[in-house]
């Protein structure tokens, strides 16, 4: 085996493995997808208890709070539209337990 693809199958082992944790749903976008709304990179959503969404990018040396509650809830529609896009946590898992036995 290749360095290459024993690395990658460590990386998809440990997505099972977080992805069996109770508190832990782990989702992925298929390469079929093509263009989905994560392609401009990654972003952190978060909830008040208000229901108020924050978001948080970063990028080289940048990073940058949303407070604006627009914005926000765009991050917060942006989140939802990729979570409906992707794979639910059962086909993930076995995306991931099928790959791990290619690699």
């Amino acid at each position: 085996m290749t360095a290459v693809p024993m690395f990658m199958r460590g990386q998809w082992q440990h997505l099972i493995e977080v992805g069996s944790l109770r508190n832990v749903e782990v989702q992925v976008m298929p390469a079929e997808s093509g263009f989905h709304s994560g392609l401009n990179g990654p972003f952190v959503v978060l909830e008040t208890k208000e229901q108020q969404h924050l978001g948080y990018i970063e990028s080289q040396e940048v990073g940058r709070v949303v407070r604006d509650p627009a914005e926000g809830n765009a991050f917060g529609l942006r989140y939802g539209e990729l979570r409906s896009q992707a794979l639910n946590g059962v086909e993930s898992a076995r995306l991931s337990e099928r790959l791990v036995g290619e690699t």
